[in-house]
């Protein structure tokens, strides 16, 4: 794995923030990954601004929802030039189905969002869930495979057990930190860890 393998996650308000961002690394990443905090606060047409950089664009909206409402969401990306989006696991497997056929007649890759890096088993549990983080990755990897998702996104903690049960998804891993550094994601692993442990994509930032 090189710097081709990483999506820097562009976690900005403004425009020309970004813009200015990708200036200066576009040539040395993957791909550009844009969230909640950009999404929200940009028009269809900033989004699209991006596609000047030639890199493949990730919309990390984790579409959590109704089945109609999910497919009619990932139907809206069609114009605006992205080629992954993020959808939460839990939708369940009828409307992960619904929402990835409607993907592929966009030539979008749904990626599965399986158990945010930020919980452990204590958050779970306070959640009402009875498993451990291990086993809830578990059950929904199965789930993303049978809705035969491009991808999920997993921390690299669990990157080796998720190969093991579905060889062919993609692994996309946030959680990325440098150090012992405290912040809100629980579940980490440095960059070389995370790619020894089999990551496909790294996203750092």
């Amino acid at each position: 794995m090189t710097n081709k393998n990483i999506f820097v996650a562009c976690d900005v308000s403004s425009q020309k923030e970004i813009l200015d961002l990708l200036d200066l690394i576009h040539e040395d990443i993957s791909g550009i990954k844009i969230g909640l905090q950009y999404i929200t606060q940009r028009s269809p047409q900033e989004i699209k601004e991006l596609s000047k950089f030639k890199k493949p664009i990730f919309y990390d909206s984790k579409f959590f929802d109704i089945k109609n409402t999910l497919v009619e969401s990932i139907k809206s990306l069609q114009k605006l030039n992205v080629t992954y989006a993020t959808v939460h696991l839990l939708n369940g497997l009828d409307a992960l189905k619904a929402a990835n056929e409607a993907a592929q007649e966009i030539n979008l890759n749904l990626l599965g969002v399986s158990v945010l890096t930020s919980f452990n088993d204590d958050d779970l549990s306070i959640l009402g869930f009875k498993d451990r983080i291990e086993d809830q990755v578990i059950r929904l990897i199965k789930i993303a495979m049978d809705a035969n998702l491009y991808g999920v996104i997993c921390s690299p903690l669990e990157i080796n057990m998720i190969k093991q049960i579905a060889p062919n998804l993609k692994c996309f891993t946030p959680g990325i930190r440098m150090s012992n550094k405290k912040d809100d994601q629980k579940r980490t692993m440095n960059a070389n860890e995370a790619i020894k442990a089999g990551s496909d994509y790294l996203i750092i930032g």
